[in-house]
């Protein structure tokens, strides 16, 4: 099992040590919206759209 979770793509996901900055979190959920039609989280940061689809 742990070499395939090395050899897949979740291990970035899991592996991964980014830096999340309260702040930028809190940011982006003050301004988003759910377009349910096409199941896209949207969210304006730094002047630009940020969408993501689910």
């Amino acid at each position: 099992m742990a070499k395939f979770l090395r050899e897949s793509k979740l291990n970035k996901a899991l592996t991964d040590r980014t830096i999340f900055y309260e702040s930028h979190v809190r940011r982006f959920w003050s301004s988003v919206r759910y377009v349910e039609d096409e199941k896209l989280i949207c969210s304006a940061l730094e002047r630009r759209m940020r969408m993501i689809k689910i």
